[in-house]
C-alpha cells in the first residue's frame, strides 16, 4: 500500500506549527524512507534536525542532498547546500573542497581559488588545496608567460553543456509547497545578461537557493548580484518574489518599486512587474493601491487577463 505523501506532509506541518519538532521529524522520516532520492524531503528533514539542535543528523541529510544534486549535475544546487553547511560550521573543510571543485567545473576559477585559500587558512599544509591553487595560478597566467606546467596531476574536466543549458536544467524542479498566487515572471528574467562570471554566479546561486525555498540565502545572493547594473532589474524582481514567499509584503513592494524606477523598461516588462506589485499590495491589504496597479497593468498590456479578474474581485471589496 502506497504512502500518502500529502497527508503526512500536512501532519508534519501541523506539528511544526505547534512547536513539536520531534514528532514532525518522525513524520518526515517516513517520507524519506519511502522516497530516499527526494532531495526536497531530505532538505526539509535536515532543516528540522537543525532547528531541533541535532546538527550531526542535519549534516548527514544536507550532505545526501548535495550528493544527489551532484549526481544529477545540478552543481549550483549542490553549491548552495554545501554553503548552507558552511554557515553552520565554517571550518567544514570537506564542504570547502566540494565547493572549490564545483566552481572549477563551472569555470569559475576566481571563486574556486577563494575556497582553497580559505582551506589553507584553516590547514596551511592541506595538499589538495595547495595542488588546486597551483593549478589555478598556472591557468591564470598569460599563455606566453611560462611554457612549464606545474608539478602534480591536473584536473581534466569533461566537456559540459552550456551555462544556459545547465541553468535551465536546474530550474526544472517544481516547488514543493502547495499552490499559491502565481507571479507572472518577466521573460527577460530567464537569461542573465553577460557580466563578470563571479557576479553572475551570485545571481544563479540565488536562483538555486530560491527554488530550494532557502529564501534568506537567496536574498543575500540577489542583493550582492544587484550591484551589477546589467542584472539589477532581474535581481530586484527576484528579491521581491523572495520577500513575498517569506510573507514580508512591505519589503516585497519596496523591491518591485525599485525595479520600476529603472530606466528604459519595455511596456511588457513594466506590465509584468506591476502585476507582481499589485499582488503584493493585495496581500498586504492595500486594496485601493492594488486596484490602481492592476488597472495600470491593463493599460500597459491588455493581454494579461488575470489583471482584469483581479480588478473585478477587488472592486467588490471595501476600499
Amino acid at each position: 500500500m502506497g504512502i500518502d505523501k500529502e497527508k503526512i506532509l500536512g501532519i508534519a506541518q501541523r506539528y511544526i506549527l505547534k512547536g513539536q519538532s520531534k514528532k514532525a521529524i518522525k513524520e518526515l522520516q517516513k517520507l524519506v524512507e519511502a522516497s530516499p532520492q527526494d532531495s526536497r524531503l531530505r532538505l526539509k528533514l535536515g532543516d528540522l534536525y537543525l532547528k531541533n539542535g541535532e546538527n550531526e543528523s542535519a549534516f548527514k541529510e544536507f550532505l545526501k542532498v548535495a550528493e544527489l544534486c551532484e549526481g544529477e549535475d545540478l552543481n549550483l544546487r549542490a553549491i548552495s547546500i554545501y554553503k548552507k553547511m558552511l554557515s553552520i560550521n565554517p571550518n567544514y573543510i570537506d564542504a570547502l573542497h566540494k565547493i572549490g571543485n564545483l566552481y572549477t567545473k563551472e569555470g569559475l576559477e576566481g571563486s574556486a581559488k577563494n575556497c582553497y585559500q580559505t582551506i589553507l587558512k584553516i590547514r596551511p599544509d592541506n595538499p589538495e588545496a595547495l595542488s588546486a591553487l597551483e593549478r589555478i595560478n598556472y591557468h591564470q597566467q598569460p599563455r606566453d608567460a611560462s611554457k612549464m606546467a606545474p608539478s602534480g596531476n591536473f584536473f581534466i574536466s569533461q566537456p559540459r553543456p552550456s551555462s544556459e543549458a545547465r541553468i535551465a536544467e536546474e530550474r526544472r524542479l517544481p516547488p514543493s509547497h502547495g499552490p499559491r498566487e502565481p507571479f507572472i515572471p518577466s521573460e527577460e528574467t530567464e537569461e542573465v545578461p553577460s557580466s563578470n562570471k563571479d557576479e553572475e554566479m551570485h545571481y544563479h546561486l540565488g536562483i538555486a537557493y530560491k527554488e530550494m525555498e532557502l529564501f534568506d540565502y537567496a536574498i543575500t545572493e540577489f542583493e550582492m548580484a544587484s550591484e551589477v547594473p546589467s542584472i539589477q532589474f532581474d535581481c530586484y524582481i527576484m528579491l521581491g518574489d523572495c520577500y513575498m514567499e517569506k510573507g514580508d509584503h512591505n519589503k516585497s513592494i519596496e523591491y518591485y518599486q525599485k525595479a520600476s524606477e529603472i530606466k528604459g523598461l519595455s511596456n511588457e516588462k513594466m506590465a509584468r512587474l506591476h502585476f507582481n506589485l499589485g499582488l503584493a499590495y493585495e496581500a498586504s491589504g492595500r486594496v485601493s493601491e492594488a486596484l490602481n496597479t492592476f488597472k495600470l497593468v491593463l493599460k500597459l498590456d491588455q493581454s494579461i487577463s488575470d489583471a482584469q479578474e483581479k480588478i473585478e474581485k477587488l472592486q467588490l471589496l471595501p476600499k
